[in-house]
């Protein structure tokens, strides 16, 4: 043990200076590390040890120091190499994101078209699929199981086809309406605290806060209504691109009613479903004698047409299931509370003119249930007569597409039903009338809020 504690020492002072060297290189990297003489009291041993130690130290160094000098040359070629390249690539990133800014946005019918296509096509084959089951089964797919796949595909065909930039509109119009309701409520607190606000305050607010900021709501309900008329106009003329003949009063009360998303989800559906016919009667023409393709595509149209149907059958049942008993018990509630409004004046005559003011609102209430009843009923049986119209083109389409042998046959139809079709959104409109007054057009507002909280309640 005693023989080698000179030589752990010497490694010791050998590691040493390995450190020190690190460290010098940080404090002064153009120098060698000095080493002192070898420390007294050690044997001649390690004494040549220690100084065999030093040299390879020193040789170290200076080969670690050429080393770092190449790899730093290396090294800073290489970074302005990759600067450069990246650099490069960055520029050409940013020409590209700048063209894809720059250039026209997606055609709304090609993502319509893109996405429609194949629910009509998978639609078409279990159409087909269907004749050849049973009607009821329990061990086996029937007829009813494959109907249940049609009409989920029908649905999902719908939501397509009701996809325009139009949405946009009805989106910016909800967001005002909501930002108006608000507004007014922030109004209708601040004039509240008024009442109690000092003259002078150093930490509430005063008379003057209060007055600054009900001028400043009363400003921003201006600049909302004015929007929100800007908003309708350029909604009105949009509607009016796809068929839905309206002046900008008729828009108003349109989307005044339960009823209005759905009917302005008709017109864009009936946009789409002639845009896709017309593409399809043009695949029709084209496929010439090719049968196959040419049944293909008027199969396609058929498929169409049914989910433009089913379209319309879930507006009549909305109407004739949902909306027209929920306007009545909204009637009936009204009418039994004016009932009780009498019963009082009867009973307190010197409360006559304040229960007079609540009998008005109750029969105003009434009143326009009635208008809205009505409207509802007229909207249900033309929506109910453009379906039944709807319904015959589509037996006779199938029926031609089970026993069509000539495929220039299936242009003609095409074409010709195409044609019904513009027909057919006439009909899907009443007569839209403007409201008597302000007074009638906030209670449909108030009736159609109630009708939308019931619908979500569901």
């Amino acid at each position: 043990m005693q023989k080698n504690r000179p030589l752990a020492m010497a490694m010791r002072f050998v590691l040493a200076l390995v450190l020190s060297a690190s460290a010098g290189a940080r404090a002064q990297s153009d120098a060698p590390p000095n080493a002192d003489a070898p420390p007294a009291g050690i044997t001649e041993q390690a004494t040549e040890l220690w100084q065999r130690s030093q040299q390879q130290v020193r040789e170290a160094w200076e080969q670690s120091q050429q080393q770092a000098g190449d790899l730093l040359e290396r090294s800073r070629s290489t970074a302005d190499d990759w600067w450069q390249r990246s650099r490069d690539l960055t520029l050409d990133a940013w020409e590209s994101t700048r063209d894809a800014l720059d250039s026209q946005e997606p055609d709304p019918f090609g993502q319509v078209w893109t996405r429609v296509v194949p629910k009509l096509e998978e639609t078409v084959a279990l159409e087909e699929a269907q004749r050849d089951l049973p009607q009821r089964a329990w061990f086996q797919r029937d007829q009813a199981d494959v109907q249940d796949e049609i009409n989920a595909l029908l649905d999902a065909s719908v939501a397509i086809l009701a996809t325009s930039p139009m949405q946009q509109y009805r989106e910016r119009l909800r967001e005002l309406q909501e930002q108006l309701e608000a507004t007014r409520q922030e109004l209708d607190r601040y004039r509240q605290a008024r009442i109690a606000a000092p003259e002078k305050s150093l930490t509430g607010k005063t008379v003057a806060d209060y007055d600054r900021l009900i001028d400043e709501r009363s400003r921003n309900i201006e600049r909302l209504k004015q929007a929100l008329a800007e908003v309708k106009r350029d909604f009105a003329a949009e509607l009016r691109g796809i068929g839905l003949e309206l002046d900008d009063e008729q828009v108003e009360f349109l989307l005044s009613t339960v009823v209005g998303d759905n009917i302005v989800d008709l017109g864009i559906v009936f946009d789409n479903v002639k845009a896709v016919t017309l593409q399809l009667e043009q695949l029709v023409r084209d496929s010439g004698e090719d049968l196959q393709s040419a049944r293909r595509y008027y199969g396609m149209y058929v498929v169409l047409l049914r989910a433009l149907n089913r379209m319309h059958l879930d507006v009549e049942q909305a109407i004739e299931q949902r909306y027209i008993p929920q306007i009545n018990a909204i009637a009936e509630r009204a009418e039994a509370l004016a009932e009780d409004t009498r019963t009082l004046q009867r009973q307190h005559p010197e409360k006559r003119a304040i229960l007079a003011g609540n009998l008005e609102a109750q029969q105003l209430t009434i009143a326009a249930a009635g208008v809205y009843r009505d409207y509802l009923k007229q909207q249900a049986a033309q929506v109910r007569q453009a379906r039944q119209t709807l319904e015959q083109d589509i037996a006779t389409a199938w029926n031609t597409y089970e026993t069509v042998r000539v495929s220039g046959e299936l242009v003609d139809l095409v074409r010709s039903s195409r044609q019904l079709l513009d027909g057919l959104l006439d009909r899907q409109v009443p007569a839209l009338r403007p409201f008597q007054n302000l007074e009638m057009q906030r209670e449909f507002a108030k009736l159609t809020e109630q009708l939308r909280a019931s619908g979500g309640a569901e």
